[in-house]
């Protein structure tokens, strides 16, 4: 049209700053579904843990998001799970969540406690190998596998409470007794522990599944987010 002049002037310092609010908007969307995201799998592995061991391991998973300033951003925000404790601690919950082997210090069999071994506390604990010599003063006999059994054995000479089924050592004073009842207790050899090189165990809860569920409640957080920013 004759006279008119159209004159369309783009403002680059304008869509500069729209570009770097709509860049810092998705940032921020992202460092929110970190911290969302974060957040929801402590508290998911705690729940699975509480249900599956007992005490208060549970209480022992904590979190981060970093950048760790509240309402700082940045391109790479990231946040991690972990064990807050010491080597004990990440040793348990290791043992929990993972299938494995429990094998002996420095590598020896595993003594496991049979019946006739004398329980003591408040929890009734069974003696060790060493404390059952101390106890009835008699050193343990070792019996190598064989004779229909696949495994090595620590036995003591005595006999056995016909109720409890609890080791006696054979004294004088037990020997007139049983006489005077007419009761004739043969020595045997009572099997104390059973020697074995390693208990297989399973695990009582996984973490890996947990952390496939949030990798995609992650990505859904952050594309929720991002549908809202404007």
């Amino acid at each position: 049209m004759a006279g008119l002049d159209l004159i369309f002037d783009i403002d680059l310092d304008q869509i500069a700053g729209v570009r770097d609010d709509l860049t810092r908007s998705h940032l921020r969307a992202a460092k929110d579904a970190v911290a969302d995201t974060t957040k929801w799998l402590e508290r998911e592995l705690e729940a699975i843990t509480r249900g599956a061991v007992p005490g208060r391991l549970w209480r022992a998973w904590a979190s981060n998001v970093y950048p760790r300033e509240k309402g700082k951003i940045a391109r790479d925000p990231a946040g991690e799970v972990y064990v807050n404790g010491r080597d004990r601690t990440v040793g348990a919950m290791t043992f929990w969540s993972k299938p494995g082997r429990i094998v002996g210090k420095r590598g020896q069999w595993l003594a496991i406690p049979s019946a006739a071994v004398p329980r003591r506390g408040r929890k009734r604990q069974p003696l060790t190998p060493v404390e059952v010599e101390a106890e009835f003063n008699k050193e343990l006999i070792f019996l190598p596998p064989g004779r229909g059994s696949k495994y090595a054995s620590l036995v003591l000479e005595g006999v056995t409470n016909g109720r409890t089924g609890a080791f006696r050592p054979r004294t004088r004073q037990r020997v007139a007794a049983d006489r005077r009842r007419g009761i004739e207790r043969h020595l045997e050899r009572i099997l104390m522990f059973t020697l074995i090189p390693f208990v297989a165990h399973r695990n009582a809860f996984a973490v890996e599944p947990v952390v496939f569920r949030a990798g995609r409640r992650l990505t859904d957080e952050y594309v929720a987010r991002a549908g809202r920013i404007r």
